[in-house]
């Protein structure tokens, strides 16, 4: 291999998995008691591991109100370079709705442990195994939601995919299919031209999957979100100026998920811009219709988990690419 060659595959694989940290302190949290719209808030932080016994942090979020009485939490999930600090972003709108709000650093992100991302392979399974501790130790908790921005939007898919209890999902700005994005980024930001990518593209691939033991080929989101369960909620956010994830991936995706509980939200803004609070309000909006009104009663609390840990010890496998698999139609270069 040349070594331009070798510098262009450095370029392409680390990035993916390995961008820059997200590094902070606890203090950067702030109190663990504070106000929001008059509403007292907790946090309380805890620990957990995932199903590869990894340190995992988390942050529970409650109105003081609702702690020990029945209502339901939205898991936020981060974006690559981030950690559970992004969870503010939703607090601010959902804590005075009485929903409770758990922000987790996904493995290789933040304070937790891991060394490198998956943009959702191994994350998924970081979500599932919170779920079962939030089922374990927090039972006055009814319906648990996910609410993920870029590659936390991509965990939230996969979560739901993996665990069937997940039935309202807010995704901002998801990709639709992990090797096509990583072609365009090639190109745009590297200028490496297609016949050079996919020349060694192959040889990214393997370097991935030795070191981070997961397959691009794999995050096929498209593929995926087809075979989600059908009375699953989702809403889709996309920013109209975003020249990362471009506004016709989201659509693609709601347009291949063939449940009827789907909307999608479109704004000014780019990829890392702040979220209109219009379109916040009316994201929350969807949420509180989405739980319905009986999350907030006894009644509907669920104790029985259906993945333990000693389940999710065994990867459950992504939808492969192969010619049994769902295979829908994609126009040229979506992603």
């Amino acid at each position: 291999m040349k070594p331009q060659e070798y510098k262009w595959n450095e370029k392409l694989w680390k990035p993916i998995v390995r961008p820059p940290r997200n590094c902070y302190h606890l203090k950067d949290l702030g109190n663990d008691l504070f106000k929001i719209k008059d509403t007292i808030t907790k946090r309380t932080d805890f620990e957990i591991y995932n199903n590869r016994n990894q340190k995992l942090q988390c942050s529970l979020f409650e109105p003081i109100k609702m702690q020990g009485n029945p209502h339901p939490c939205m898991i936020y999930l981060h974006g690559n370079s981030s950690s559970r600090i992004e969870a503010f972003t939703i607090i601010e709108y959902l804590i005075p709705a009485n929903i409770s709000v758990c922000g987790i650093d996904l493995s290789g992100s933040g304070l937790s442990e891991g060394e490198y991302i998956s943009l959702g392979f191994h994350e998924c399974h970081d979500v599932v195994c919170l779920y079962d501790y939030l089922r374990e130790n927090k039972s006055y908790i009814t319906s648990i939601g996910l609410w993920g921005r870029s590659m936390g939007s991509v965990t939230a898919i996969l979560a739901a995919y993996n665990n069937i209890d997940f039935k309202v999902l807010v995704c901002d700005s998801p990709f639709s299919n992990l090797t096509l994005l990583c072609k365009e980024l090639a190109k745009t930001n590297y200028k490496i031209p297609n016949c050079c990518f996919n020349c060694f593209w192959c040889y990214v691939k393997s370097k991935i999957h030795q070191e981070v033991q997961f397959n691009i080929d794999e995050l096929n989101i498209v593929q995926i979100i087809q075979v989600l369960p059908q009375d699953v909620h989702i809403l889709f956010l996309s920013a109209q100026q975003d020249d990362l994830i471009r506004e016709s991936r989201p659509k693609l995706l709601m347009k291949q998920f063939r449940g009827q509980n789907k909307e999608l939200f479109s704004f000014e803004g780019t990829h890392n811009s702040k979220r209109p609070a219009k379109i916040m309000e009316d994201s929350v909006a969807f949420v509180l219709k989405a739980f319905g009104q009986n999350v907030w009663t006894a009644s509907n609390i669920k104790y029985a988990m259906k993945y333990s840990q000693n389940q999710l010890s065994k990867q459950v496998p992504l939808l492969k690419g192969d010619k049994r698999s769902v295979q829908p139609h994609m126009e040229k270069e979506d992603y």
